[in-house]
């Protein structure tokens, strides 16, 4: 009972200590994949030199400018049906997920002044934008020749003597729900249509949730202390609200062609609240000398931290077609090894430093187009290309992500509505034992339909 004990207390120790954040956060939290109206995700989200956007916003604060009229926009419908294929140890497993959000909604006021040095509108946003959408499932179960789990502890703690060349099934049922969704106050000028520059300030709010499911049984429990099988369910929750601050100007040098450029300083969330709740569930195949054959221990563990993420920067340009159809293209750039963690009672010095040598500059280009083909009718589709943030994985599972989509509107004098399909593509690596073993290969796939509302006054 005395090994038992020990071998369940040394387990629950290590999981604990791997509860801290790292750059796995640092990466994770800085993350934005931009969602927002049906019109912007039908056209890939190249907004940035088209305005005329609610959702631009979030790329080009200067697409503002391009606002006639004071209009009004939500999106109420954003339906994601998530699929996941996952090999790990050459098994295959799936998962899927549905989830139903609120993406959008917002205000635009524009305003002639004609000022005599040729300032002709004055605009003005407020609002929000779904700028990341972290709602993802997968499930991994393998059979293998040895307890990883075990062995992995094994190798950590002397007080384990034990033979881990046994046949186990692993399997891991994993989810992340939550958002990141910005709230922003803009602002705009317009000279004489030829220059438009804007600027954003704007407040992230962060809502994460991690739920794990972790089971392992080895194929001869006396091998084990007569341990039948232990899972571990973990939860971690984070939520902070941050503030940043965009800059950016849109140039019309012809009537058939803008170019633009934006700066989006850091994000900076003062306080991220960190939960992280741990429970490991032991059953042995027979009773123990007080009779019971189940064993619960927790661990629980709340604090708080701090974080900066990369700064950005991109440029864009839109090339328009006799005022019927656009074809526009942006081009971003972020350096996640750029990411930082504080906290006051903690330095982060290790965690930053693997967050710089891990991590570094992702590319993501998008291109998109609109044509009208009836006065009141549009047809868009898109691509987006978000390259992968990691320094030296080479490999087809990388984070890299697709993003295909199509669109339709309709528009009259008063009211309009845009309706949106968006396909989303990605291959991933997840380690389920810290960066020790064998990986799970992850793709993933995302379907969602996107749907908006509004009214020009």
């Amino acid at each position: 009972m005395k090994k038992i004990a020990t071998f369940i207390i040394v387990i629950m120790g290590l999981f604990g200590l791997a509860s801290a954040q790292g750059d796995y956060e640092a990466l994770t939290f800085s993350q934005f994949d931009y969602w927002g109206t049906a019109r912007f995700v039908g056209a890939g989200g190249a907004f940035g030199a088209t305005g005329g956007d609610f959702s631009a916003l979030s790329t080009n604060p200067a697409a503002i400018g391009l606002f006639k009229r004071y209009e009004t926009s939500v999106t109420p419908m954003q339906l994601n049906f998530g699929y996941t294929d996952t090999w790990y140890n050459g098994d295959k497993s799936s998962a899927q997920k549905f989830k139903y959000t609120v993406p959008q909604a917002g205000v635009v006021l524009a305003r002639d002044i004609r000022l005599d040095n040729g300032w002709k509108k004055w605009q003005f946003g407020f609002g929000y934008n779904r700028i990341t959408d972290f709602n993802q499932t997968f499930r991994a179960n393998t059979q293998i020749n040895k307890n990883i789990r075990i062995d992995h502890l094994a190798l950590q703690v002397s007080v384990m003597e034990m033979n881990v060349e046994r046949e186990a099934i692993t399997s891991k049922t994993w989810y992340m729900v939550g958002s990141k969704l910005t709230a922003t106050a803009e602002t705009a000028g317009n000279y004489g249509d030829k220059l438009f520059i804007g600027a954003t300030l704007g407040f992230p709010f962060l809502d994460f949730k991690e739920n794990v499911t972790y089971k392992e049984s080895p194929a001869d429990f006396d091998d084990l202390y007569g341990i039948n099988s232990y899972t571990l369910y973990s939860t971690q929750r984070n939520s902070g609200t941050g503030v940043n601050f965009k800059i950016g100007a849109i140039y019309q040098p012809a009537d058939f062609v803008r170019i633009g450029a934006s700066f989006h300083t850091p994000t900076y969330y003062w306080t991220v609240k960190d939960y992280f709740y741990r429970e490991l569930v032991t059953k042995f195949a027979y009773p123990l000398d007080n009779g019971a054959t189940q064993l619960d221990y927790t661990y629980e563990n709340a604090n708080s931290f701090s974080l900066t993420t990369p700064l950005k920067f991109n440029v864009d340009a839109s090339f328009l077609i006799a005022k019927r159809a656009f074809i526009a293209a942006e081009y971003e750039y972020q350096d996640y090894g750029m990411a930082k963690l504080y906290a006051d009672n903690y330095d982060y010095i290790v965690e930053n430093q693997t967050v710089k040598a891990k991590y570094g500059a992702s590319h993501t280009v998008r291109v998109g187009a609109e044509v009208n083909v009836t006065q009141g009718f549009a047809l868009r589709a898109g691509y987006r290309l978000k390259t992968s943030p990691y320094k030296l994985t080479e490999a087809p599972y990388n984070n890299t992500a697709h993003f295909i989509s199509a669109g339709l509107g309709f528009r009259g004098k008063v009211m309009f509505f845009d309706l949106a399909y968006v396909l989303r593509m990605c291959k991933d690596s997840y380690w389920l034992y810290d960066s020790f073993g064998t990986p799970c290969n992850i793709a993933s796939k995302t379907h969602s339909v996107v749907a908006t509302i509004g009214c020009k006054f």
